[in-house]
């Protein structure tokens, strides 16, 4: 008993000293515009929705429900509907101009992607993430599921899966996830790595498949709680199904190199381009965010000889790549205008928090000035050599 009780004091201590990563709590709010609660529709286009939907039945009723040239027309009319603010009625007529293209072009075929688009618009308007993740999955697995030749359409469609499975994982305590979450990586890792190996589209996709599989590293290092490196409590309650070749759980292995894990992928992102502002900063981030400042200031030195301006004021981390949720599915936020100073060692000081717009005079909740106050920046450069404190003034929100 004292050992577990040692063991989770210990483990407890180190999860209190990790980083809060930028853009869970809170994030920038350039975005705001375009969340869900900020859509307009035009009601005059009922007329039109009816008469269209007469249209459509009295084709069904003259070629058949499955004749081919009816796929086209109910995507018009999901379209219409989807315009005019009935959603429940736009979701029907992509499903049946899905399902037409199915019976008519096979179940892997091309002319589903138009319709698959609609679907998806369709759940982010109205903030339907299962549904999305389902319809994303499925776009991704009709474009060849990530496998080479590489296509743009199916890069596109590989991120945008990622993204979503990424975050719903955001919202949700990990522990216990240990499968999904080994899939899940596994899967962009092995992808990130052949499309960054890959010269025919290296140069236009390492980048986005880099930074979203250091977004996941980003989180793993935040939500899972620090692993105890005792022999003794390892025998005692890992998981004999989930273990590695060495005998060591999986996910444990990946958490305990994972700086290693993020600086080889990051380094590798850096080879295609050297010269990469955004490469050299996101290596820059990580080495920070990791407290390895020595070799953190040399990269933000020459990331600030390649934009200087960026430098002048401090960041919160990781500026490259950024972590933010899909506001499609969240409630809508609140803004907040933040105002700090960053000392030359990246710490937040004189921390102001105000709620702006219709909250303006209350108190923002504390866990936000908590998470900020656990958070690492990134410090301004004098020169684009030595840090120093700076002034930093940020319109942002937090989700509920």
């Amino acid at each position: 008993m004292r050992l577990l009780f040692a063991m989770c004091c210990f483990t407890a201590a180190v999860y209190a000293d990790t980083p809060v990563p930028f853009g869970l709590d809170i994030q920038l709010a350039e975005p705001l515009h375009a969340h869900h609660s900020q859509a307009t529709f035009d009601a005059f286009l009922s007329p039109d929705l009816d008469a269209a939907e007469a249209e459509v039945a009295s084709l069904e009723q003259t070629l058949g429900p499955y004749h081919p040239d009816l796929a086209a027309r109910l995507v018009d009319v999901a379209e219409l509907a989807f315009k005019s603010g009935d959603i429940v009625l736009a979701g029907e007529f992509y499903d049946r101009a899905l399902h037409n293209s199915r019976v008519n072009n096979g179940l892997y075929g091309d002319q589903q992607l138009p319709i698959l688009r609609g679907l998806l618009d369709l759940y982010l308007l109205t903030g339907d993430r299962e549904a999305f993740e389902a319809r994303a999955a499925y776009q991704f697995r009709l474009l060849g599921s990530g496998l080479p030749p590489f296509e743009q359409g199916e890069l596109q469609a590989a991120l945008e899966f990622f993204d979503v499975s990424l975050d719903a994982l955001m919202d949700v305590p990990w522990e216990g996830r240990d499968r999904e979450l080994i899939r899940l990586h596994d899967r962009f890792d092995a992808m990130a790595e052949a499309v960054c190996d890959d010269v025919s589209v290296k140069s236009r996709w390492c980048e986005p498949f880099t930074f979203r599989l250091a977004r996941f590293y980003y989180l793993l290092e935040f939500k899972l709680e620090a692993f105890v490196d005792d022999p003794r409590f390892e025998r005692t309650f890992s998981d004999p199904n989930w273990q590695s070749m060495e005998r060591e759980p999986r996910l444990e292995a990946l958490q305990r190199r994972l700086f290693n894990r993020g600086e080889t992928a990051l380094e590798r992102l850096l080879a295609v381009d050297p010269q990469s502002h955004n490469a050299v900063s996101a290596l820059a981030d990580w080495n920070w965010f990791y407290r390895k400042r020595d070799r953190a200031l040399q990269l933000y030195a020459q990331a600030c000889g390649i934009e200087p301006d960026r430098f002048k004021a401090a960041g919160p981390l990781p500026e490259y790549p950024q972590l933010a949720f899909e506001l499609a599915f969240q409630e809508a936020p609140v803004p907040v205008q933040l105002s700090l100073t960053v000392t030359e060692r990246g710490q937040p000081r004189d921390v102001v928090l105000e709620l702006v717009g219709s909250g303006a005079g209350e108190a923002p909740p504390g866990r936000v000035r908590r998470s900020i106050r656990r958070m690492v920046f990134r410090p301004a450069l004098d020169d684009c050599s030595d840090a120093t404190d700076s002034q930093l003034n940020m319109d942002l929100m937090f989700l509920r």
